[in-house]
């Protein structure tokens, strides 16, 4: 899985999230443009938004193709991804 022409802004995920430098999903995508990620992986921006932000909805598929399309490790991926879930579950009391 390739995307033409790929921003720098790819680059800059890559590195972010390979340094731990990203606290969520979000974070990652107000980098990442939405547009071609969402087009490789064969869903429209509003699906991919809606993904972000209920991250629970995202396939294993989709994160491993998107780890692929950023050239990480998936299991950096599936951190960053665990941290947002856990972040938006209500702390029980």
């Amino acid at each position: 899985m390739q995307i033409e022409d790929k921003s720098p802004k790819f680059e800059l995920g890559k590195r972010m999230l390979e340094k731990q430098q990203l606290a969520s999903l979000t974070e990652l995508f107000d980098i990442v443009p939405y547009t071609p990620v969402a087009k490789a992986l064969g869903i429209n921006n509003q699906r991919l938004r809606n993904k972000i932000d209920d991250p629970r909805s995202f396939r294993v598929s989709e994160l491993l193709d998107l780890a692929v399309l950023l050239d990480v490790d998936a299991i950096k991926l599936f951190a960053l991804l665990h941290e947002t879930i856990k972040k938006s579950v209500p702390a029980e009391g």
